[in-house]
């Protein structure tokens, strides 16, 4: 009998140090830190070309500049979805079946993008290596009103 007392009690004093950790980490600043450094996945601008011509229902591919940055220059295929406005079209996005591929200049505003959908619990994300720069500097099909304008950064 008195073996079974001290298992009780090991079992229940697991479950108090359990539930204190989970506590201490939700209720203080350190649910912020991160243990593993979070890892963005870029892809080189001409193999996702590559891919996306041969299978374009497999890509989201979202261009996350200003509607006007866009209308002046964006990547062949792409569609404009401004930062600004994710929010409002996070939850339409597909969460599996298609990866979404996020370009902006030179992939700074991408890189939030890609955080804030990560956060949201999008897994499916792919960053442009180089943003819409790469993209011109490979040789790869543009389209807008100023095929010629200067990419601004971001």
């Amino acid at each position: 009998m008195h073996s079974m007392y001290s298992m009780r009690t090991i079992a229940l004093a697991a479950v108090a140090a359990i539930l204190a950790t989970a506590a201490l980490i939700y209720l203080t600043p350190l649910k912020w830190v991160n243990v593993i450094e979070p890892r963005m996945h870029d892809i080189d601008a001409a193999q996702f070309y590559r891919d996306f011509e041969a299978n374009p229902d497999k890509y989201v591919f979202i261009d996350v500049r200003t509607a006007s940055a866009y209308d002046t220059l964006y990547a062949k295929g792409s569609v404009n979805h401004p930062i600004a406005n994710l929010f409002d079209i996070h939850e339409t996005l597909p969460r599996s079946g298609k990866e979404i591929v996020l370009i902006c200049s030179t992939g700074r505003l991408a890189g939030i993008a890609y955080g804030y959908l990560e956060r949201e619990g999008f897994q499916n994300l792919l960053r442009i290596e180089g943003g819409l720069q790469a993209w011109v500097l490979a040789g790869l099909p543009v389209e807008g009103s100023n095929i010629h304008a200067v990419i601004q950064p971001d």
